[in-house]
């Protein structure tokens, strides 16, 4: 099965269906005529970047909210505030928690902006969490105050 027409499917099942595990997208796929294994499954999700979004019935697969993230500082400020981030430091890491399902989402807007006092940045369900390259100038203050200048 072609990769992007498998893409194609996942997209239209989680956003016309409840899709609340990789089993039931298994299953959509293959009622579809598509029978594929749950790690191809897997790995689309990653590929997709597919989050689970807690609603009044239960968990369900959404696209991402920002598929294409601006860069401009005005956007990233908005978008720690509509998910309630908040950050926390030690040493050279900056953690950010955000709401339930936000957290790639924060991650990917922060990799985009190739900050160059970042080593890495790894995103999960709510939450960010900042590897700074340790220097000789302080690159955890320098991004804590880049931060703390975006949710004020």
């Amino acid at each position: 099965m072609d990769k992007q027409l498998r893409h194609d499917l996942i997209k239209a099942a989680v956003q016309e269906n409840k899709i609340a595990s990789q089993s039931d997208l298994v299953t959509y796929l293959a009622k579809k005529g598509y029978p594929i294994t749950q790690a191809t499954v897997s790995r689309d999700i990653s590929e997709l970047h597919l989050i689970k979004v807690a609603q009044a019935d239960g968990s369900f697969y959404q696209l991402p909210q920002v598929e294409q993230i601006d860069r401009s500082d005005a956007t990233l400020a908005e978008l720690l505030k509509n998910v309630n981030a908040q950050f926390y430091r030690q040493d050279n890491l900056i953690s950010i928690e955000t709401a339930p399902g936000s957290g790639i989402v924060v991650a990917n807007a922060i990799k985009q902006r190739h900050w160059s006092e970042i080593f890495t940045v790894l995103g999960t369900d709510d939450s960010a969490l900042l590897v700074l390259k340790k220097d000789d100038v302080n690159n955890s203050d320098i991004v804590s105050e880049r931060l703390a200048a975006l949710l004020n």
